[in-house]
């Protein structure tokens, strides 16, 4: 999922759907979503279908910090192809985003969001599938660190509410 964010207050769209990023297709080897579809955003970029992706290829399990680690420091080929591929797709993905809304920023969170290589090379993915490969938005990692979902949630309930 995702959030979009306009003059400062959460845009929900017409009818309430709006930033469900993460249920827009982006490869068949996604697999099943439990939304419905197959193939979606989500189902190829968490990160528990990362962990998944990785014991696909590698017949072994390893946490999503631990396939960062080892891809970063080129110990383990599968780690490598898992973050290769992240970079790869993300690209796709945020470029439809991109293309859609033109963004001031993209923020990237979860645990996903700690993959550090996201922050160079997937830009440089995203600079190859958007209109103007000229335009620069930034990606950044969420202040708020892993929790930033919890925090947005929360957040939303309180202005919804008038907490």
């Amino acid at each position: 999922g995702a959030g979009i964010v306009i003059d400062g207050k959460v845009w929900n769209g017409r009818h309430g759907i709006a930033g469900e990023w993460g249920h827009n297709f982006l490869d068949e080897s996604g697999g099943p979503c439990y939304c419905g579809q197959t193939g979606c955003v989500e189902r190829v970029l968490s990160g528990p279908c990362l962990q998944s992706y990785y014991k696909s290829v590698a017949g072994k399990e390893k946490s999503l910090k631990e396939i960062a680690q080892s891809a970063r420091d080129g110990s383990d080929p599968f780690a490598v192809e898992t973050i290769d591929r992240l970079c790869a797709f993300f690209g796709k993905a945020v470029s439809v985003i991109t293309n859609a809304l033109d963004p001031d920023v993209i923020i990237i969170g979860g645990g996903v969001g700690n993959i550090a290589e996201l922050y160079e090379r997937g830009r440089e993915s995203l600079s190859k599938y958007i209109f103007n490969n000229g335009v620069s938005v930034p990606i950044l990692k969420p202040t708020l660190g892993d929790s930033a979902g919890v925090f947005g949630a929360a957040a939303l309930v309180a202005s919804e509410n008038s907490i």
